[in-house]
């Protein structure tokens, strides 16, 4: 039972991935997902599934909360910056290299 849910119910305990003419799906109380090629690729859409609802509940949750605010830095006096030179290398100019002209090939047919 999820902690949201208001009343109390029966749950019954069933096998989440069903096999139907050839194709996989797996069950949710969302309803059914899928048609799936293989059973391995429901098994990963089912995990890729529960794995987003969990990361949504945290999300959601963390929204709730109050957020925790940061220390503010302590100054000890004002703070100076100091410029540096960069030195700069003289830049080379390398050869253009060009690239050799394919060779044309022609053929003739002849019928």
């Amino acid at each position: 039972m999820r902690q949201d849910d208001k009343k109390e119910r029966t749950y019954f305990r069933s096998e989440r991935l069903v096999s139907m003419n050839g194709q996989w799906y797996f069950s949710t109380r969302e309803g059914e997902q899928g048609p799936f090629a293989s059973k391995g690729a429901a098994q990963r859409a089912l995990a890729r599934f529960i794995n987003e609802k969990v990361e949504l509940e945290g999300f959601q949750r963390s929204r709730r909360e109050k957020p925790v605010p940061l220390p503010r830095p302590v100054s000890k006096g004002p703070l100076t910056l100091e410029l540096v030179p960069i030195e700069k290398e003289t830049p080379t100019i390398a050869e253009p290299r060009i690239a050799p002209a394919p060779q044309k090939v022609t053929r003739s047919l002849v019928f």
